[in-house]
């Protein structure tokens, strides 16, 4: 009897650990030997690049979420347009403005969730599509985003969440 107090309690921990073995660890395609933080992706092109520049990341949700996990819209500007910068403080150099109802994807939040690490493609006029982003799938490990839209960071009070 005193075995038997002894299994069951083991039993149910192996099975409580055993249900919870499917892995939801999200990976990060650099090497631990990689330290040029200048360069994060590893990639030897980087024409054009700001070394001041902090690339905004997609994947962060896991390999079972979409790469940029909401949407959101420009709202509530009290300038001509929104100012999308290269770095998530406000000291960071402009690199872009967004218009009033311009729909971004949210894929990264700075650690005080002051800033918004976003991807975007160009306003698309009345009635016309928007540009596919690529970020609207899973990725298989968290990255910086590298494709066809532009990505940046703008202040979270400016973007109202749409869907996410």
């Amino acid at each position: 009897m005193n075995m038997m107090k002894t299994l069951i309690p083991a039993a149910l921990i192996c099975f409580a650990a055993s249900a919870c073995s499917e892995t939801t660890q999200v990976s990060d395609d650099l090497q631990e030997s990689q330290t040029d933080t200048s360069n994060p992706t590893g990639r030897t092109e980087r024409v054009g690049a700001n070394p001041g520049e902090r690339p905004v990341r997609i994947g962060e949700g896991g390999p079972r979420f979409d790469a940029c996990q909401a949407m959101g819209r420009v709202t509530g500007l009290r300038e001509a347009d929104l100012a999308v910068l290269i770095a998530p403080f406000d000291a960071a150099e402009r690199k872009d403005g967004l218009s009033a109802g311009q729909l971004v994807h949210i894929c990264t939040r700075s650690h005080d969730q002051q800033w918004l690490g976003i991807v975007y493609g160009p306003m698309p006029a009345e009635g016309a599509e928007a540009i596919d982003c690529g970020v609207s799938s899973p990725v298989r490990s968290k990255r910086n985003y590298d494709g066809p839209c532009k990505s940046g960071w703008v202040e979270s009070t400016f973007v109202k969440l749409v869907a996410g």
